[in-house]
């Protein structure tokens, strides 16, 4: 039983909420809604033209500063290695703060 009303109620709920939170446009407001709009007027799809650029996605690398002749790759900074040690996989639980609280 508990089920079932359980079930009830979120259907219910989802119902209410769903229509009283969407917005439900008023298209007797818009030009087309009018007695006198003429809809043969309207542009088709097929008659519109098609001016899409088509970005290409490859980068010219001529052009940049590192493809001209004269530039120098010595010039370039050298990188830093930076040494890291690499933490221990282990850890001595025996020197924390709580372990030394719970030995007094």
């Amino acid at each position: 039983m508990k089920m079932l009303t359980s079930v009830a109620l979120s259907i219910v709920v989802s119902l209410v909420s769903s229509s009283a939170m969407a917005e439900r446009p008023d298209f007797s407001k818009t030009a087309a809604a009018r007695a006198d709009y003429d809809f043969s007027k309207n542009v088709s799809a097929a008659e519109q033209p098609n001016n899409i650029q088509r970005i290409s996605s490859r980068h010219d690398f001529s052009k940049t500063l590192a493809a001209t002749s004269a530039y120098d790759f010595s010039k370039n900074p050298k990188p830093t290695m930076n040494l890291r040690t690499n933490p221990s996989t282990q850890h001595d639980f025996s020197k924390t703060n709580t372990a030394k609280e719970s030995a007094m």
